[in-house]
C-alpha cells in the first residue's frame, strides 16, 4: 500500500514537473514572438527594467571606448611621425639656407621635433586608460552579466508560473477537492519562483548601481592623469611657437625683386659667348671703318648706282677711262657714304641691269624722299652730272675681280649683249 502511495507522488511529482517546463517554454515563446504580456505583471518590473537599459549603455559604451582608444593611439602615432618628418626636412633646408628664412626654418623645425617626442607622451596615459577600460570589461560588467543572465531565466519561470496559475484559476470549483489541491500547487510553486526571483532582482539593480560608480571613479582616475598630460603638452608646444613668433617678429616675408628691362628668353639662349667672340673677330673697331672704305676706293674706285634712263645708260655705256672716274670723283662734294664702306655689290647689279635695257617696274620703285620742312631744297645740278657720269666708269678693276673668282667665263661679255660681243 505505501508503495503504491509512493508511486502516485512519484507520478504526481513528474506531471508536475512537466507543467511547469510546459509553462516556462510557453512564456519564452511569448517573449520571443513579441506577444502582448499582462500589463500589471510588466508595470511590476519597470524599476529592473530601467536598471536592465542603464547595464546594456554601460556594456555596450565600454565596448566602444576601447575601439575608440586604439583608433586615437594609432592617429596620434602617426601624427608625430608625420610631424618629425616635417621637422627634420626644415631643418635640412635651413642648414643650406643662409638667410633670415633659414634660422627661422631651423628654429620651427627644433619646435616640430620636441612637439612629436611631447605628444607620444599621451601614448602612455591612454595605454593606461585602455588597461583599465579592458579590466573593468572583464571583470566587472561580466559578473553583473552573469547575474543578469540568472535573473532573466528566474523571471521566465516566475512568469510561466503566473500563466499556469492563471489557466488553473480559470478552472477552479470551490466544490470540488481535485482543483483545490491542484491550485494550491501552483500557487506554491509561482511563491517559490516569486522568492527566487525577487532575491536575484536586488542582486541585479545592486550590482548595476555598482558598476555605474565604479565606472565613473575608473573614468574620472584615468582621464585625470591624460588631461594632465595633454595641457602640459600644449602648454610647452604653445610656448615655444610662442617664442619663435616672437623672435621673428617684424619680417619681412617676401622680398619683391623689380626687373627694370625685359628679354625674350631665345635672345638668351642665342647669344652665346662663342657667338659674341666670333662677332668681335669679325666686325671691324670703331677707327677702322674709315680707313677701310679709303683702301676700297683706291683700289676699286667710287661708284654709284644708275639714275639716268635706260636709253641714256646705254649711249654712254662704252664710255670708259680712268680720266672719266677722275672727273666724276672730283666733281663730286664729298658726302658721308650710306655703308661702312661707301659702296655696296648690289650697285654692281642695278649697273649691269641698266646696261643691258632692263628697268625696275614703276609699281616696285620707292617714292623719292622728301626733304624736311624747315629746309629748302638743295639744287639737283651735281647729282645730274654725276647721273650722267655715272655709266662711263672704269670698270676694268670689277672685272678683273670676277675673273679671279671664275676663271673659267670669259671677263669681256660682263657688262655687254651678244650683238656687242660678236661685233667686237
Amino acid at each position: 500500500m505505501d508503495g503504491f502511495i509512493g508511486d502516485m507522488l512519484e507520478d504526481s511529482s513528474v506531471m508536475a514537473r512537466m507543467q511547469k517546463k510546459f509553462w516556462k517554454t510557453k512564456q519564452v515563446l511569448i517573449k520571443a514572438t513579441g506577444k502582448k504580456e499582462d500589463e500589471y505583471v510588466v508595470a511590476s518590473d519597470a524599476d529592473l527594467d530601467a536598471k536592465l537599459e542603464f547595464f546594456r549603455s554601460v556594456q555596450s559604451t565600454c565596448t566602444e571606448l576601447l575601439k575608440v582608444i586604439e583608433r586615437y593611439q594609432q592617429r596620434i602615432t602617426r601624427l608625430s611621425q608625420e610631424e618629425n618628418e616635417l621637422g627634420l626636412f626644415l631643418h635640412f633646408q635651413g642648414e643650406h639656407d643662409k638667410t633670415k628664412a633659414g634660422n627661422m626654418m631651423n628654429a620651427t623645425s627644433k619646435a616640430l621635433c620636441t612637439s612629436a617626442k611631447q605628444r607620444m607622451a599621451l601614448c602612455a596615459s591612454l595605454h593606461r586608460l585602455h588597461q583599465e577600460v579592458e579590466t573593468f570589461r572583464r571583470r566587472a560588467i561580466q559578473d553583473s552579466l552573469i547575474t543578469v543572465t540568472r535573473m532573466e531565466k528566474a523571471r521566465t519561470e516566475y512568469r510561466g508560473a503566473l500563466l499556469w496559475m492563471k489557466d488553473v484559476s480559470q478552472e477552479l470549483d470551490p466544490d470540488t477537492y481535485k482543483q483545490m489541491e491542484k491550485f494550491r500547487k501552483v500557487q506554491s510553486q509561482v511563491r517559490g519562483t516569486k522568492t527566487q526571483f525577487e532575491k536575484l532582482k536586488n542582486d541585479v539593480c545592486q550590482k548595476v548601481d555598482m558598476l555605474g560608480a565604479s565606472r565613473c571613479n575608473m573614468l574620472s582616475h584615468s582621464l585625470c592623469t591624460y588631461q594632465t598630460t595633454l595641457l602640459q603638452f600644449w602648454e610647452r608646444t604653445a610656448h615655444a611657437m610662442s617664442k619663435i613668433q616672437e623672435a621673428f617678429h617684424g619680417h619681412v616675408t617676401y622680398q619683391f625683386t623689380t626687373l627694370k628691362d625685359l628679354r625674350d628668353p631665345l635672345d638668351q639662349l642665342t647669344d652665346t659667348p662663342e657667338d659674341k667672340k666670333e662677332e668681335d673677330l669679325l666686325s671691324p673697331g670703331p677707327g677702322s671703318s674709315e680707313e677701310f672704305a679709303k683702301e676700297w676706293q683706291d683700289a676699286f674706285g667710287v661708284f654709284e648706282s644708275p639714275s639716268a634712263p635706260a636709253s641714256e645708260a646705254e649711249a654712254s655705256g662704252g664710255v670708259s677711262g680712268a680720266a672719266s672716274v677722275a672727273a666724276a670723283a672730283s666733281a663730286r662734294p664729298p658726302s658721308n657714304p650710306s655703308s661702312p664702306t661707301g659702296f655696296l655689290p648690289s650697285q654692281l647689279l642695278d649697273h649691269s641691269l641698266s646696261s643691258t635695257g632692263w628697268s625696275t617696274p614703276p609699281m616696285f620703285k620707292a617714292p623719292p624722299m622728301q626733304p624736311p620742312s624747315g629746309q629748302s631744297a638743295q639744287p639737283a645740278q651735281p647729282t645730274q652730272r654725276a647721273a650722267k657720269t655715272g655709266a662711263s666708269k672704269d670698270m676694268s678693276a670689277w672685272f678683273n675681280l670676277f675673273a679671279d673668282l671664275d676663271p673659267l667665263s670669259n671677263p669681256d661679255a660682263i657688262g655687254r649683249t651678244a650683238d656687242e660681243l660678236l661685233n667686237a
